[in-house]
């Protein structure tokens, strides 16, 4: 029985030095979600950051988690976005769209209208910043 717990131990401590933890793996997936395969959306991340969608977004993450209040907010926006994405096959700004109605109807309760257009300011804060720094990530 020791044998077993010496073994879930090393498993649990291995898994936690394996990589991001769990909230920037789901923050940078989700962004990357949302914005690949989205011409539009890649073109302006391009050109307004400097770099493409998988770095902008693990930066993003990176950013996020400097806050937990923040990191809870950005993943549960996210997750709403690339659900409704995915579910209706939408680009990102009627994504956006779909996702201010569901607020105004009540249907989405855990974050505000306000809150969802400050991410949006927050990526181009974000973007301003990455480009300014030649396509990388600030120090978070």
């Amino acid at each position: 029985m020791k044998y077993l717990f010496a073994a879930a131990a090393s498993l649990a401590v291995l898994t936690a030095c394996n990589g991001a933890p769990p909230d920037e793996q789901i923050l940078t997936g989700a962004c990357t979600d949302l914005f690949s395969g989205d011409p539009r959306s890649e073109g302006m991340i391009s050109g307004d950051a400097g770099t493409d969608v998988a770095s902008f977004c693990a930066c993003f993450a990176a950013q996020s988690m400097t806050d937990p209040a923040t990191t809870a907010l950005h993943k549960d926006i996210l997750v709403s976005m690339t659900e409704i994405q995915k579910a209706d096959g939408l680009n990102v700004e009627d994504t956006a769209d779909r996702i201010e109605s569901a607020i105004e109807d009540g249907t989405i309760d855990t974050f505000t209208e306000a809150q969802f257009d400050e991410l949006g300011d927050y990526f181009q804060d974000l973007a301003a910043t990455m480009q300014e720094n030649g396509g990388s990530c600030p120090i978070a």
